[in-house]
């Protein structure tokens, strides 16, 4: 009699968010009053989050309306997408955080004071940036909305969470960095969780394909090896589906149609692997290129980078 293990019955979505591992993260501490803000620069491939402690803050992204974040509220920007966060809508920007003077606790924690210490601030808050290794962590960003908010204290996990983390980080100890790291991790797979739960409608791209029976095997098989050398006969198949029938749902649901995901997952495995410092040749190889010259052609047309800019700039 054969037994199924566990892990083989893990729906796609899980297995997705299994992936979230942070490869950097910085945190900051901020405590601040009056009608200040400061700005959150964009960097490329991040994913900024802020967690308001006590009072409430107000947080500016360009052609949105300032969102207003309560005591126990989180709130996830994806993208590295460049923003500011204060104490007052609309608040005066003071400068970049990362250029503020600020009290180092250590290569990945800050004090940032905006009130006088001493005297306890309005509002205080951690905010962190952070970055993914993995390519299908890299392609759920994309489809994230460029705000996502969650109340924690509608979420027991979160909220057991939460003093978890901010005391790895006030308290020093041995290992706590990789501790905080970690934490960092499932809070933010929690709020990713929360947000599905909160608002299933919302999610689109892949996220949704993911929680639909038939298209979710397809996404998370394509994401499993996307240098196999698929057909959209092939994804049908695994579809249970007609081609013609697969690929106008496929189309629908992802916003584009399945060989050009394929190529785009392609080339997230891509820009992942040369940021690693694979070489061109390797990467062209193992995703069925049949010359650096092809893959770099493809890797251009499709992220509007070379190959090469990318390994220089890792």
């Amino acid at each position: 009699m054969s037994m199924t293990m566990p892990w083989a019955r893990i729906d796609p979505l899980t297995a997705a968010l299994y992936q979230v591992r942070m490869r950097g993260a910085f945190y900051s501490w901020t405590e601040a009053g009056g009608a200040v803000a400061v700005e959150m620069p964009r960097f490329e491939d991040t994913l900024s989050f802020h967690i308001v402690a006590r009072g409430e803050a107000w947080l500016d992204i360009d052609g949105m309306a300032p969102a207003r974040l309560r005591a126990g509220e989180m709130a996830l920007v994806p993208r590295g997408i460049g923003h500011r966060i204060g104490s007052a809508p609309g608040a005066p920007v003071i400068g970049r955080a990362d250029d503020l003077p600020q009290t180092m606790l250590g290569d990945g924690f800050s004090i940032l004071r905006l009130w006088p210490e001493g005297k306890e601030a309005p509002l205080a808050m951690l905010c962190g940036i952070v970055a993914f290794d993995s390519p299908t962590v890299q392609g759920m960003l994309a489809v994230l909305p460029a705000l996502v908010q969650v109340d924690t204290a509608r979420h027991p996990v979160m909220a057991a969470l939460l003093p978890l983390l901010a005391g790895e980080i006030h308290i020093p100890r041995p290992g706590g960095d990789a501790v905080a790291t970690r934490l960092a991790d499932v809070l933010i797979i929690e709020t990713i969780r929360a947000w599905l739960a909160d608002d299933p409608d919302s999610a689109g791209g892949w996220l949704a394909a993911l929680r639909d029976p038939q298209l979710g095997t397809v996404v998370a098989a394509i994401h499993g090896d996307p240098g196999h050398p698929w057909t959209l006969a092939e994804l049908a198949r695994r579809a249970a589906m007609s081609r013609s029938a697969f690929a106008a749902r496929f189309a629908a649901v992802v916003g584009m149609p399945p060989m050009a995901y394929v190529a785009l997952s392609r080339m997230r495995s891509a820009r992942a692997r040369l940021a690693d410092g694979d070489t061109v040749a390797a990467v062209a190889l193992s995703l069925g290129y049949g010359s650096e010259a092809a893959f770099s052609r493809a890797f251009a047309r499709i992220t509007g980078q070379t190959p090469g800019r990318i390994r220089r700039a890792a």
